[in-house]
């Protein structure tokens, strides 16, 4: 999805609008003006052309007006998008997507355990699917710090990888959440919806946010 960033640009663009319109008002008065000053005396402008001159003046400041208000109000909306979306900048954003791995640990979070009273363990993922590295849960943990090495202590490669929660005895996944986090640097806004830029250098959607700290 194309997104860009709203800046500036944006709220200068939505003022240039009803420059625009207002320019294109003045023209119009200026014609009417023109045409009414050099109408011939022996002939002037029949009454209901004139009302209908009149009607279209009309028409076109009450659509000049209209054009403004309704660009204030964009202008408005996108202050109002970079207001809210401004505290989120800083802060951790948690969710259950894909996560980078650059080299650095990285701590996830597992959900709800309480009811589940048997060996498990975490699976870790590379983005073609394949299991490349597992660690046990001891009985109620519920977080844990991967340092991104393999089972055999070899240090995987910078990329995608995905963590699942899955039974020790048959490996068999269960449906409980695994959670990575990673800091807020930016906000985009798309289409539909913002899309949020973490310190690790993945990309989620709003939507997509579990929890913030």
């Amino acid at each position: 999805m194309d997104t860009s960033i709203v800046s500036a640009r944006t709220v200068n663009a939505a003022v240039e609008l009803p420059l625009a319109v207002s320019g294109d008002f003045e023209t119009f008065l200026r014609m009417l003006t023109t045409q009414i000053q050099n109408q011939d005396p022996l002939s002037p402008m029949a009454a209901d052309q004139f009302a209908s001159q009149l009607a279209s003046f009309s028409m076109v400041e009450q659509q000049s007006l209209t054009n403004q208000k309704i660009d204030s109000l964009g202008v408005a909306l996108v202050n109002k998008n970079i207001a809210t979306y401004s505290a989120v900048i800083g802060r951790m954003a948690y969710h259950e997507k894909p996560f980078l791995f650059s080299g650095s640990s990285i701590t996830l979070e597992v959900g709800e355990l309480a009811e589940i009273d048997e060996e498990l363990k975490l699976s870790f993922l590379n983005s073609d699917g394949f299991v490349i590295a597992e660690r046990s849960l001891l009985h109620g943990q519920d977080i844990v710090n991967w340092d991104g090495t393999d089972n055999i202590g070899r240090l995987v490669p910078v990329g995608s990888y995905t963590a699942e929660l899955r039974r020790a005895t048959d490996d068999t996944r269960m449906d409980v959440s695994v959670s990575t986090g990673n800091i807020v640097e930016e906000v985009r806004f798309g289409e539909a919806q913002a899309e949020l830029l973490l310190s690790d250098g993945t990309t989620i959607l709003e939507t997509e946010v579990s929890k913030l700290r």
